[in-house]
């Protein structure tokens, strides 16, 4: 199993499961001393319960999924151009295809036997809106590997604050060169001043590595804190099922308890009813019998 083969695993399965099945990937990649694929398998994130909905859209109603996010180029044109008609048509489509994405997610979950609630089909909704609103949060939904909970503002995706920046950053970047102004010569800088500006930046670097190793520890402990919860919910839910079996089984034994108790009252009444038969019946027979005998005896006497 290569790295996409486990990721197609980990993001199309139970999230209840991803945890136990990346860490049992990763600490099989270690016993076999493949190490690369043990540090990528574990930066694998578990995704978020709405998250997990969306990659099941992209992975089993694709069509119906790209089918919205074309709306998205619609949208962006009738606001650039300001066609009020459009948008409203448009903006209704788009709630009437959210609306109708959201359910058929929460379906396929039911099929899966993961439930749903309200809740969390609107946490997807908002995803798909913010998909519909932002090209890089589009692909990632489309990749069928979400992690993350999304939700638009009107003015961009709100999980990710860095995320304009970044944006920002990159588009500077691949700005032309000519729109730059000439820098302006710079005097020689002090070489002390160099060297502490070059010990606060590996300072800061240090710090920055130490910030992501914590952040990494703690969403492992997120991530497992998460899969015990699940855990102990399913435990929960069976031991309800375990209680429900075994009261009903409690209440048919009681009231089987209570037939036979009723069904050995009335054979003990018949039994005692036999009995004086029986009595009255040997009685008559003894009588019968002395009869029999005094007639005997009286005919001996006579001869």
């Amino acid at each position: 199993m290569d790295l996409d083969d486990l990721a197609d695993a980990l993001y199309g399965g139970p999230p209840a499961d991803f945890v136990a099945t990346r860490d049992e990937a990763v600490r099989a990649a270690r016993a076999r001393g493949d190490r690369e694929f043990a540090t990528a398998a574990g930066r694998l994130r578990r995704p978020t319960r709405a998250a997990w909905l969306a990659n099941l859209l992209a992975r089993h109603r694709r069509e119906q999924l790209d089918g919205l996010l074309a709306l998205a180029g619609s949208l962006a044109d009738a606001q650039r151009t300001l066609d009020g008609a459009a948008l409203r048509e448009l903006s209704s489509q788009r709630r009437r295809l959210v609306a109708g994405m959201a359910r058929e997610a929460g379906r396929l979950a039911r099929e899966a036997h993961e439930p749903v609630g309200d809740a969390l089909l609107r946490e997807l909704a908002d995803i798909l809106e913010a998909a519909l609103a932002d090209p890089v949060v589009a692909d990632e939904v489309r990749s069928g590997r979400l992690t993350r909970t999304i939700t638009y503002s009107g003015f961009g995706p709100d999980a990710d604050p860095q995320a304009a920046a970044r944006r920002s950053a990159e588009r500077a970047a691949a700005a032309p060169a000519a729109a730059a102004p000439e820098p302006a010569a710079e005097p020689a800088e002090d070489p002390a001043e160099v060297a502490r500006r070059e010990r606060e930046q590996q300072e800061r670097r240090r710090d920055l590595a130490d910030a992501e190793a914590a952040e990494a520890t703690a969403r492992d402990r997120r991530d497992a804190a998460e899969a015990e919860h699940e855990r102990a919910a399913q435990e929960h839910e069976r031991a309800r099922e375990r209680v429900a079996t075994l009261t009903a089984e409690l209440e048919a034994a009681q009231r089987h308890e209570r037939t036979a108790a009723a069904q050995g009252r009335e054979a003990a009444a018949a039994a005692r009813a036999a009995a004086r038969e029986a009595g009255v019946a040997a009685t008559r027979t003894a009588r019968a019998r002395a009869r029999v005998e005094d007639a005997c005896a009286g005919g001996h006497t006579g001869v």
